[in-house]
């Protein structure tokens, strides 16, 4: 291992740049191959009919992707011999501003790649199971590939605008696919409202774009979006915060691109989308909603960290956001019943964590433990999938149970990813977990970091227990079912075990230096060099024990009231309002509702009443009946009669002259 390690320590984000050759232009097969196989679904009538056929044309599609990723790229990587290709062509051309279009594939974006690609393979091959028998399949596996296509579009894009376009598809594929069931009011009603959701966090993410290129363009005189460019003038060049004109608004910036991170990554306030997206088909869940787009803001945020680095009060309010989002949704989770709405509030809280590393600035700690939660919340999904396809679509986890022996695959593969996501020494979640709640120790530079550090390991008691609730109630006790409970088929428990080993493994790659007392190298951090910032991570025993001690206690916790409980949750009655308070999900969606059906409505009822009784009924009609009425009387008065004429005009005269001797008389 030791021997694997040295090279990588070099390698580091390489310094040079390739732009010629097949490995600069590779990427875009990668990307664009997706997008063939869903353009040829969508255009071939008798393809999206057959189902198979367009599963195995999709599955061919992203595992093409992954193979050429790890041949062409990673594994040189692991030999010393990393670079960024790059491949750009000219797009946009007004004036001084030029727009390219293109690919960079640097290591940040290798360990995206192959996070989507590589999940994206064990997804697409799970599906064929559950998905088999949909009349529809073939539509399926052409959306599916047009997300993988977006998503891949984000990852290796070059610059702000590329990546604004390509967010925006990632966005039109949430919603096709949310929305996949059509004939279900629900999915409809989620897949709208994921939409609208995103479109708030969006436009935010769009004003904070123009105004970092703005503010970059007007430092340097150099318009562009490209990342290195306003990277360089950022940090190479001096300019800082300065560029902005003061810290306040170089703050505001770097909120503004973080509403993006919000909308996309699910932050409070924006994170009531995310549970509602469960309406659409597990592996979607499993991919969209636990492993890649909900993880696209966290990406986006690490790609352009130095936008956070020019404030002074900008990453405390993300960092607070995070520790917000983790504990809300893990009070959330605790008193769901639907085994995937666990998940998905799981999903936020975990997310939360990542966005609690960014506002500390520990940016490789954040993508650490993206990579890490990408597999083993992918595997949860996908067991999850599996227990209700053996329960023939029941997702109550009321109506489950004793389905440890009925589906041992399913079983032990959930376990493993449990144990990994309640972050239990050693596997994978337990290191990425350790190393974010690390970054709060001794940084005096967000305020509240202590009681954030305090806050972050209550949620990782919490998610124990949580976890293993859900675990109990699926398959401990007796089958509480309304029909015969069965394994699922191979073709859906392999892609379980491969993630399973997955959620074994990958955690070792992020090991801190010096933690077993021998020098070794952290690859995740050389891997990620220039994204790296501050000191190496290393191992705080005391706090890894702690929160160790804690997830066993919330484990522990869950077990004496589950284990036994035979469907039945004593909790509600324990815990009375903090239970109702959870369970209706702090009010936010009560308030949401509040807004748009009392304070939205009813100003546009208003606007509504000045429009039709002002505006229209008072100011156009009043002008047109009142132009009318005149009309009306100058018409009158022209008679046609010569005489009336002569007679009007004698009166008028003499009303004149009668006028002006009064007012001789009068001086």
């Amino acid at each position: 291992m030791a021997d694997l390690l040295l090279p990588l320590a070099s390698a580091g984000h390489a310094a040079e740049v390739v732009t010629e050759g097949f490995k600069a232009w590779a990427p875009w097969l990668v990307l664009f191959i997706p997008l063939g196989v869903a353009f040829l679904v969508a255009a071939m009538p008798p393809l999206r009919k057959r189902g198979n056929a367009a599963a195995a044309l999709a599955i061919a599609g992203v595992a093409t992707g992954f193979i050429l990723t790890t041949v062409l790229y990673f594994l040189p990587l692991l030999g010393g011999h990393g670079a960024t290709y790059e491949a750009v062509v000219d797009w946009i051309v007004v004036g001084d501003v030029v727009i390219q279009f293109g690919s960079r594939l640097d290591s940040l974006a290798l360990i995206m790649t192959m996070v989507v690609t590589g999940i994206g393979t064990a997804i697409f091959v799970y599906a064929l199971g559950y998905m088999h028998g949909d009349p529809a399949m073939g539509r399926f596996y052409g959306k599916f590939s047009l997300f993988v296509f977006s998503m891949l579009g984000i990852v290796i894009s070059p610059n702000f605008f590329q990546t604004f376009v390509f967010w925006e598809l990632v966005g039109v594929s949430s919603y096709l696919l949310i929305g996949y069931y059509w004939k279900k009011h629900s999915a409809g009603e989620a897949a709208k409202k994921a939409f609208l959701t995103n479109r708030v966090g969006d436009f935010g993410f769009l004003l904070g774009i123009l105004m970092v290129w703005t503010a970059v363009g007007e430092a340097t005189g150099t318009l562009s979006f490209d990342f290195e460019v306003i990277r360089h003038a950022v940090f190479e060049e001096g300019y800082g915060a300065s560029f902005f004109g003061s810290s306040w608004l170089a703050g505001l910036g770097a909120i503004l691109v973080f509403c993006g991170c919000m909308g996309k990554s699910a932050q409070f306030p924006l994170h009531v989308w995310l549970p509602d997206a469960m309406e659409g088909p597990t592996p979607v869940s499993a991919l969209m909603h636990a492993a890649t787009m909900v993880a696209a803001g966290i990406y986006m945020m690490i790609r352009c960290f130095f936008v956070l680095q020019g404030s002074s009060w900008a990453p405390t309010v993300v960092a607070w956001l995070g520790g917000i989002t983790a504990f809300i949704a893990a009070t959330m989770a605790i008193t769901q019943r639907d085994i995937k709405k666990v998940l998905a509030y799981s999903t936020l809280s975990q997310l939360g964590y990542m966005t609690m590393a960014l506002g500390a600035g520990a940016y490789t700690a954040a993508m650490f433990h993206l990579t890490t939660h990408a597999c083993f919340k992918a595997l949860l999904f996908l067991c999850a999938g599996s227990v209700i396809h053996g329960c023939h679509h029941e997702q109550d986890m009321t109506h489950m149970g004793g389905l440890k022996s009925l589906m041992p695959s399913t079983y032990r593969t959930w376990m493993i990813g449990t144990v990994s996501l309640t972050a239990i020494l050693p596997i994978a979640g337990w290191w990425s977990k350790d190393e974010i709640l690390g970054s709060y120790v001794g940084n005096a530079s967000i305020a509240g970091g202590p009681l954030l550090l305090i806050l972050g390991l209550a949620v990782a008691g919490m998610t124990a227990f949580y976890m293993f609730r859900a675990t109990h109630m699926t398959f401990s006790g007796s089958y509480r079912g309304h029909h015969p409970a069965h394994e699922s088929p191979k073709v859906m428990t392999g892609p379980l075990w491969a993630l399973a080993i997955a959620s074994l493994f990958v955690g070792f790659i992020g090991i801190p230096d010096n933690t077993f007392g021998t020098a070794h190298t952290n690859i995740f951090e050389h891997l990620l060099h220039d994204w790296h910032v501050g000191e190496s991570a290393h191992l705080h025993v005391w706090l890894a024990a702690l929160s160790t001690v804690i997830a066993i206690g919330g484990a522990l916790l869950a077990r004496a009231i589950y284990a036994k409980s035979e469907g039945k949750d004593p909790l509600p009655a324990k815990l009375g309002g903090i239970w109702t308070l959870c369970n209706e999900l702090w009010y936010v969606d009560r308030f949401y509702l509040w807004l748009v059906r009392t304070v939205q409505q009813g100003i546009a009822n208003v606007c509504w009443w000045f429009e039709r009784n002002v505006i229209i009924q008072g100011a156009i009609n009043g002008l047109s009946q009142g132009t009318r009425a005149s009309g009306e009387a100058l018409r009158r008065a022209q008679s046609g009669r010569l005489g009336a004429y002569v007679t009007s005009f004698v009166v008028g005269a003499v009303i004149v002259l009668l006028v002006v001797l009064v007012q001789l008389q009068l001086r």
